[in-house]
């Protein structure tokens, strides 16, 4: 029994040392998993209103934001409207390098021509406009009196 058990000691120590790397593999990903939260976006001013004239037919508000916790890769902000045919609404700049620690400044410009009350959102995408938002996105009330 014991001649047999020094004929596989080599395969047994090889399969030892899978099996520990294969454990602490997968404990470390769930270590990552679990204590590393998404990052979500934190507003100075949510919601934010534009108020002005459809003579004039534009108006902008400053507005800055973070993420919490930040997040060191690339950003773009994205906007919406309730209705694109009157209102519209854009956000300079548009991108960043990162999201986070400090706070970032972005001016709101919205144009209409049209008198009414409008709403609209700022969304911050992880890396492009296609990618995953970082919630809560901004809330834009516009009106243009």
């Amino acid at each position: 029994m014991l001649s047999g058990l020094r004929t596989y000691f080599p395969h047994i120590l090889v399969a030892v040392a899978l099996i520990s790397i294969l454990g602490v593999s997968y404990s470390s990903v769930l270590a990552t998993s679990t204590t590393s939260s998404p990052p979500k976006a934190i507003w100075s001013t949510n919601p934010i209103t534009i108020t002005f004239s459809h003579t004039t037919g534009v108006g902008s508000a400053p507005d800055s934001f973070k993420c919490a916790p930040p997040y060191l890769k690339p950003i773009v902000l994205t906007t919406t409207v309730n209705n694109p045919l009157l209102v519209s609404l854009t956000t300079s700049p548009s991108s960043f390098p990162s999201c986070g620690p400090s706070y970032s400044t972005i001016t709101l410009t919205a144009h209409s021509l049209v008198p009414g009350h409008y709403s609209g959102t700022v969304t911050i995408r992880q890396g492009s406009q296609y990618g995953t938002a970082i919630p809560p996105s901004l809330i834009v009330n516009i009106v243009v009196t």
